[in-house]
């Protein structure tokens, strides 16, 4: 079973109010000129149309050149009552796909031109041109000096051009290319470190912000150190969570009747695809995981299971790694696939279900189609320039502290144990990941006082990436009104929860909120049904 059949699902039609009144967009003699063209590689939607304005490089010193910077748009359907600019987060998300391939609600379709302004510095917008080289031949220098030897990299081939990315940039290249659609005020809706795009954009231009879409709302006084810290955490929840599901459905996928055996069934498989076993925490044990005979050892005897689990799968990890050197977690596709599109995406935990349960073996090559040499290559190439990117914009205006009591912890899976689950983690949460490079500018202060209509902000109880405990960091000063959604992902307007889709829907018509919860996606009629025997 192909995984992105999972994702690539489309929502079912809902009724469209009517008695809205229409926002023409309206042209101005001194408007930006866009620079209409193709769409770049992978947009397949028939009506996207696609264009180029051109900016500062630095709007500060205009006098630094320009870079021109693309976008996508849908047009309405229907219609039109206004634009709606979106970002899918990241930073490094790609606008071109976001906006292609979400699951965009009817109404949303029918009645909004729907805008994805390409991120400065990826590929169509000024993208940067990384060397996939050491910018030096020492070690230790590069270890200590990630962050330089990253933006070293870049300058060699954009020289002078890494200091722009800054979400600020980004947010008054959204201006441009609003003054250049001809709209007097644009919706937002953000996902992720969209979010915090999206609220720069409406406190610096709030005359020109209609209604603010916060989904699963990142906390800008986190940036960047402490989201890496609190996604620790965030992550092992969340798969934790995914086990739950798969026990408790283990009818369907007999896979493991309790969260801990469904842990070993995955294991297993990942051993087999990398030669070691995965090293991320366990879920806690219960006493149907106690060993036959010990059975009247009780909860007390699964307590100390799950004290001692960390510990057991780092030692079963050396115990592969001393029999097979050449072993390497990071290697299996299964782990990989949950890690980054399993577990923050509720909707393709039942074919993640079935590949364990052996019932419907997912194909990883249909996922990941074997390319040409050539091919491969730029795909590298373009893999450099975005995870660049996102490091550059993130160490250039990082302002949370670093916690070097972390740094074991990331030496220990950079070096020993390469575990994709703490790696990323500790690297920035340590501050190895901004090494020998400071920030250079400080982010907006975000603010929602000079909104006419209040944000909607979008959280999720289960969310790994922008975990629910610190919400709060975005709605207080944004004024977000919240909407608790009780269930598990990152993201949830245009993916997947109708739910959430109708009170977005609803938001972005009258600019009313009248429900401070809603229900996760398997609390839905069509998640209800989706486990089959």
């Amino acid at each position: 079973m192909r995984l992105s059949r999972v994702l690539g699902s489309v929502l079912g039609p809902v009724a469209v109010a009517a008695g809205l009144v229409a926002v023409p967009a309206v042209a101005h003699a001194d408007q930006p000129t866009i620079n209409w063209g193709p769409c770049p590689e992978g947009v397949t939607e028939e009506r996207a149309e696609c264009g180029h304005v051109t900016v500062p490089k630095y709007y500060d010193a205009p006098d630094k050149g320009t870079i021109d910077v693309g976008f996508i748009r849908l047009k309405a359907t229907g219609e039109r009552k206004g634009s709606l600019f979106t970002n899918p987060g990241g930073p490094s998300g790609d606008a071109y796909a976001w906006v292609n391939n979400a699951n965009w609600p009817d109404e949303i379709e029918q009645e909004f031109d729907i805008i994805g302004v390409q991120p400065r510095g990826l590929r169509d917008s000024g993208a940067l041109n990384c060397s996939m080289t050491a910018a030096t031949g020492n070690p230790l220098e590069t270890l200590t000096k990630a962050g330089a030897v990253t933006r070293n990299n870049c300058e060699k081939n954009t020289p002078g051009y890494t200091d722009s990315l800054t979400t600020e940039n980004t947010a008054r290249d959204w201006e441009v290319v609003r003054q250049a659609l001809g709209d007097e005020r644009i919706n937002i809706a953000g996902l992720s470190y969209g979010t915090f795009l999206g609220s720069t954009y409406a406190t610096l231009f709030p005359q020109h912000t209609d209604k603010v879409v916060l989904d699963s709302g990142m906390n800008p006084d986190m940036a960047w150190n402490q989201i890496f810290a609190s996604q620790q955490a965030g992550y092992e929840n969340a798969l934790h969570d995914f086990f739950n599901f798969v026990a408790k459905n283990d009818d369907t996928y007999h896979a493991g009747k309790t969260p801990l055996k469904a842990y070993e069934r995955w294991s297993q498989i990942v051993a087999a695809e990398a030669g070691v076993r995965p090293t991320v925490l366990p879920p806690d044990a219960e006493i149907g995981d106690l060993p036959p005979g010990l059975e009247f050892a009780g909860q007390p005897g699964a307590n100390i299971m799950t004290a001692t689990g960390e510990l057991r799968v780092q030692a079963e990890h050396l115990a592969g790694k001393a029999s097979n050197p050449q072993g390497i977690q990071a290697t299996s596709p299964t782990l990989q696939v949950t890690r980054d599109q399993v577990v923050p995406r509720p909707e393709a935990w039942d074919a993640m279900a079935k590949h364990i349960g052996g019932i419907e073996p997912l194909d990883f090559n249909a996922i990941e189609p074997q390319a040409s040499e050539a091919d491969q290559e730029a795909a590298i190439q373009s893999l450099v320039n975005t995870q660049s990117m996102q490091n550059i914009i993130m160490c250039n205006e990082n302002t949370a502290p670093m916690d070097p009591t972390r740094i074991p912890a990331f030496l220990w899976s950079n070096y020993v144990t390469v575990d994709p689950f703490t790696l990323f983690n500790s690297m920035y949460a340590s501050g190895v990941g901004c090494g020998g490079r400071a920030p250079i500018t400080k982010p907006v202060q975000v603010s929602g006082a000079q909104l006419a209509t209040k944000p909607l902000q979008i959280q999720s109880t289960g969310d790994p990436q922008t975990p629910y405990a610190f919400y709060r960091g975005l709605s207080d000063p944004m004024q977000s009104r919240v909407v608790t959604v009780h269930g598990p992902g990152h993201g949830h307007f245009a993916m997947g929860n109708q739910a959430v889709n109708q009170i977005v829907v609803d938001y972005l018509r009258t600019g009313e909120v009248h429900t401070a919860d809603a229900p996760g996606f398997f609390d839905q009629p069509q998640a209800q049904e989706q486990p089959t025997q």
